[in-house]
């Protein structure tokens, strides 16, 4: 039986808060902010990226979009993200378009979680 993952793990984002101090306390939000800014666009390229069939580069797009996810604690963008990336270094795309839905389906999940653990306002 698979395991279900997390959409918001918010240990994650318990390990990042030993990086603010009194000079930096928003540090984290503000992190989070900027993944939460990049990343619809990088969603929109790596729909670019499989639309040309340029399967490298969406490996590559997925790998630092798994890897910032998981920071955050987005744990099933991670997981779709390296799914996405796996199916991308393999010889066929087949299957590719789902797991790009998946990333955005469990983005626009987890973007709100994010957003109210850590006070970031519209």
């Amino acid at each position: 039986m698979e395991q279900q993952v997390l959409a918001m793990d918010v240990r994650q984002l318990d390990k990042l808060s030993v990086l603010q101090d009194a000079d930096a306390p928003n540090l984290v939000a503000d992190m989070a902010r900027g993944y939460l800014g990049r990343t619809p666009p990088r969603i929109s390229r790596m729909r670019e990226l499989l639309a040309a069939g340029n399967a490298s580069q969406l490996a590559n797009e997925a790998h630092g979009l798994a890897t910032s996810s998981g920071m955050f604690g987005m744990m099933r963008v991670r997981q779709h993200c390296k799914a996405l990336e796996n199916l991308a270094r393999s010889p066929a795309l087949e299957g590719a378009e789902a797991l790009l839905v998946q990333v955005e389906q469990a983005y626009a999940e987890a973007r709100p979680l994010l957003m109210a653990q850590l006070g970031i306002q519209e």
